[in-house]
């Protein structure tokens, strides 16, 4: 395929490709999958000193100081109980590209962070991110020079599937050439698991489970090829078996607070069968594993599948429960828990317990050293089996205040639910210390979900508007009192922040003056001012508790330390506790072009839309739930079609009838159920199923009506 270039007055240029996948299977059975991909439509856009190349579904190959060119990761499904031997991509109809570019490098990863002892990271982070600009782009060596790599595999849970990158274009920095490919013919060999070992057994033991059936059609381009392979169904609860889907796991000492909150309860209405299993139990205790936290994770992989377990909730704190050590660095394996600082090499993370794909040997410690996820040399896979969350503490008060808090939270079906409020800092200005980097102000993806997805709520914002460069976003100034002391007197659903984290708090940062040389430097006395919008010594309202995303280091910091446990306290601590949910970094959080703020936005976007399955149909959660007395039900078709919505109870009988095969366009649609039966006499308070169907396909969504 040969491109038509056009060039714009803009400084544009724009190649032209067809859309499409087409997806085949070898005929030497079970060992091969060929996967064939077309290069879509894109744009060079030219800025006074770059190019940047921006093309319809890719994202951006993020090696600080290397060229961001354009990337895709596609996952592809294979067969039940295989598993990736090799990945080779090769690429279709090299085609040099008029003209000579010089693509922007990407930016160097930064910690979100303002203190003495950050700023050394900071300038070692420009260090690097310089050493690798330097050797790329004074060469004319060919950059990636490859057409992709694998870039993960493992399961969701019964499905198999292998992730692979795709890079359609080449690059010479020197001379500015390009070179697209229009496709590439990507070739995956695997093999079955081996008879008998975990794998194989897991996989089996999956066979039924259709749990993840909607999240496989969002997330594999090959979906309908894998509908053949695997047992699908258009719901992740009616057909699922239920044993015990919701599992707590806790400590004995902590059990007597979990029953004496109204969690268990209410979980159990909302029709889920709970289970508490004890870190003593012999469920846990006889698993294999060299410590707590490997036979945890090897209860859940024992389990998931008959369980039918898809929610896990930890009770306790990290001496209780244990949270995965983690080393992404793999030079770096120092461990100095409990004392904050930005050198140590350790993380700590839950996310562990949620990936059950593969036994520790062969994803979280693959290279056997002791050391997890090591970046490069250990391979977890980012597809998670289960959900997980915890409450890190080990206070039984603590525990039964913040179960009581979130159940109150779940059933309250206010407007306050659609209030957001965002408080976005510099990260670092201009030039700061003579970086060289751009400003990067927090506040801009703050905006972009503004923009994007808040639409029809109510919004409260804060900005930095003090000193000589103020934000370009017109909010309320961001100082000590004000955000603080919305949220304390306020009613907010959702709360994003970004800023400058330690243990204790978040700090905001102004450019106060200037010694004369155009440069914001820290190292001057006050030049750069920093100052607390929010920390462990306010005192909080927890009537409306929110659901908190923080874009700060160290906020969720989980061992005791001098400071203090911001995000434990937000959660768990009665006299602060404004927080029924948080996220939050447990060590340093960086930031770049996708970084922590891609994290926050995508989090935001989940949190308000749900998920994005491509197909015929998309089922939203209705709004509000609970409800009383009526809700609203929207679901997406790309396509026309007949629509069929009917109400069952949680025993499986029909309820009411809200649409029968009527015909409907493309696009968004939205029903009301009033809470009444199909005679026109209202139901009583409990959990629902509104079931939508189209063309042999369904979606199943909960719905709880309290009277």
């Amino acid at each position: 395929m040969s491109p038509d270039v056009h060039r714009h007055p803009r400084g544009w240029s724009i190649l032209w490709f067809s859309i499409g996948i087409l997806v085949c299977a070898s005929s030497s059975a079970a060992e091969q999958l060929i996967f064939n991909v077309q290069t879509p439509e894109y744009q060079i856009i030219a800025d006074d000193d770059f190019d940047h190349i921006e093309m319809e579904g890719y994202g951006d190959l993020l090696i600080p100081g290397k060229p961001s060119l354009p990337v895709k990761r596609y996952l592809i499904a294979l067969p039940p109980g295989m598993r990736v031997l090799s990945v080779d991509i090769k690429g279709i109809a090299a085609c040099p590209v008029a003209g000579r570019f010089h693509i922007e490098p990407a930016p160097p990863i930064m910690p979100v962070s303002g203190t003495d002892h950050f700023h050394e990271l900071r300038q070692q982070m420009q260090q690097q991110w310089q050493s690798s600009y330097d050797a790329t782009y004074l060469s004319n060596e060919v950059y990636p020079g490859d057409r992709g790599a694998l870039a993960g595999a493992g399961t969701l849970r019964k499905y198999a599937y292998a992730s692979v990158a795709f890079y359609p274009f080449d690059y010479h920095p020197q001379s500015g050439e390009l070179v697209l490919f229009s496709g590439a013919r990507i070739t995956v060999e695997y093999k079955p698991a081996i008879p008998g070992s975990p794998t194989a057994v897991q996989s089996a033991q999956l066979a039924g489970d259709t749990v993840a059936d909607l999240r496989a059609q969002q997330l594999f381009s090959n979906f309908e090829q894998a509908r053949q392979w695997y047992s699908t169904s258009g719901s992740s609860r009616s057909q699922k078996r239920e044993i015990s889907d919701y599992v707590i796991i806790t400590t004995g000492d902590l059990r007597p607070a979990i029953e004496a909150s109204d969690f268990l309860s209410w979980k159990a209405s909302l029709g889920f069968t709970v289970r508490t299993v004890l870190v003593s139990d012999s469920e846990i205790a006889d698993q294999p594993g060299s410590d707590l936290a490997q036979k945890i994770r090897n209860f859940l992989r024992s389990q998931y599948g008959p369980w039918g377990i898809e929610y896990v909730l930890i009770v306790g704190d990290l001496t209780a429960v244990p949270m995965r050590y983690c080393y992404p660095n793999p030079a770096n394996h120092t461990n100095d828990a409990g004392t904050p600082n930005a050198y140590a090499g350790e993380v700590p993370t839950d996310f562990y317990y949620a990936d059950l794909s593969l036994p520790d040997a062969d994803s979280w410690d693959l290279d056997g050293d002791g050391f997890y996820g090591e970046w490069g040399e250990d391979l977890p896979d980012l597809l998670t089996e289960v959900y997980v969350g915890r409450i890190p503490t080990g206070d039984p008060g603590r525990v039964t205040y913040t179960l009581d808090k979130l159940t109150r939270f779940e059933q309250d079906t206010g407007a306050w639910k659609t209030r957001a409020l965002q408080a976005g800092a510099f990260a670092w200005f201009e030039n700061e210390d003579f970086s060289g980097r751009e400003m990067k102000d927090l506040a801009t993806y703050l905006n972009l979900i503004e923009v994007d997805l808040l639409d029809g709520w109510d919004i409260t914002h804060f900005s930095e508007q003090a000193g000589l460069v103020p934000s370009i976003y017109p909010w309320s100034p961001l100082n000590t009192s004000a955000f603080a002391a919305n949220w304390c007197f306020g009613q907010f659903g959702l709360v994003n922040w970004g800023g400058h984290g330690w243990p204790d708090g978040v700090w905001g940062k102004y450019w106060a003056w200037d010694d004369g040389d155009g440069v914001p430097e820290s190292q001057n006395p006050n030049e750069i001012t920093q100052y607390q919008f929010f920390g462990t010594s306010y005192t909080m309202d927890d009537d409306y508790p929110s659901i908190v995303f923080t874009l700060s280091c160290l906020v969720g910091y989980p061992e005791d330390n001098a400071f203090g446990n911001l995000g434990i306290d937000m959660l768990t601590n009665p006299g602060i506790g404004p927080a029924a949910g948080i996220v939050s970094g447990t060590r340093v959080v960086w930031v770049s072009q996708g970084g922590g703020e891609l994290h926050c936005y995508e989090f935001n976007h989940h949190l308000i839309n749900g998920p994005n399955v491509p197909g015929t149909l998309l089922l939203h959660q209705n709004y509000p739930n609970p409800f009383n007395p009526r809700t609203t039900i929207s679901y997406d078709l790309s396509s026309p079609a007949e629509v069929t919505i009917r109400v069952f109870d949680l025993a499986g009988r029909l309820v009411r009838v809200l649409q029968n095969a009527v015909f409907q366009v493309q696009g968004r649609h939205e029903i009301v159920w009033n809470g009444c039966n199909d005679l026109g006499r209202q139901v009583g308070s409990g959990t629902y199923f509104c079931r939508l169907e189209i063309s042999g396909n369904m979606e199943t969504g909960r719905m709880l009506l309290v009277r």
